[in-house]
């Protein structure tokens, strides 16, 4: 599992953005089946992840969001560190995005929500709703 999270985060570092996309799907698979691999790595997966959120080819940015959105499910409170930096990123894309990106990201604030400590994800919102 290590060497597969060490794998998944040189693919998105890419500049292909298919590569880009395989590794976002390896940090899902990575959340579903040894989420403690990334508990280890949890700020520089969450850095790698919501640096694509802003990648010009759409299909990147929509894997991102859905990938937070597993992240926020399968690590749950243990996400309360990233909440500041990823509820930053998701605010915009409902904001400025295409539809379907934006479905996404409000999907995923509201997985954020149910998962993290409800004081975290109140004060994150607060503050990049303020900004």
């Amino acid at each position: 599992p290590q060497q597969s999270l060490l794998e998944a985060l040189s693919l998105i570092s890419n500049d292909d953005w298919e590569l880009k996309e395989k590794g976002l799907l390896s940090i899902k698979h990575l959340a579903e089946s040894h989420s403690e691999v990334l508990r280890c790595s949890l700020r520089e997966v969450c850095l790698a992840v919501t640096s694509e959120v802003t990648n010009l080819h759409l299909k990147v940015p929509h894997s991102a969001v859905v990938t937070l959105g597993k992240l926020f499910v399968t690590l749950k409170e243990d996400m309360d560190s990233e909440v500041d930096e990823v509820t930053r990123v998701l605010l915009q894309m409902v904001w400025n995005s295409p539809e379907f990106v934006q479905e996404a990201a409000s999907q995923t604030l509201g997985i954020m929500v149910e998962n993290v400590t409800p004081a975290r994800a109140m004060t994150a919102l607060m503050d990049s709703g303020v900004q």
